[in-house]
């Protein structure tokens, strides 16, 4: 069975409504957003192409052990 989300319905409504405004204004710009969002909606993908590229980072590559003491200076005022 197809996972048909409220989203997805939404992208491809959007993406049709502006494909037929970019035609009728003959406007490049709402085309090309027409597309995406139509193309989102037909192959069911986020902001990203890639899985869970729309949610936060899990692991982290840097150092979160941040000490203002060892960092920063203090100033003599």
């Amino acid at each position: 069975m197809m996972n048909i989300s409220m989203i997805r319905i939404i992208r491809i409504a959007l993406g049709i409504f502006f494909l037929f405004s970019a035609y009728g204004e003959r406007s490049w710009g709402i085309g090309i957003l027409g597309s995406v969002l139509l193309i989102q909606g037909v192959l069911n993908v986020g902001c990203g192409f890639g899985a869970k590229s729309c949610g936060p980072a899990n692991g982290s590559k840097y150092n979160t052990d941040f000490n203002p003491d060892k960092s920063f200076r203090r100033l003599k005022l």
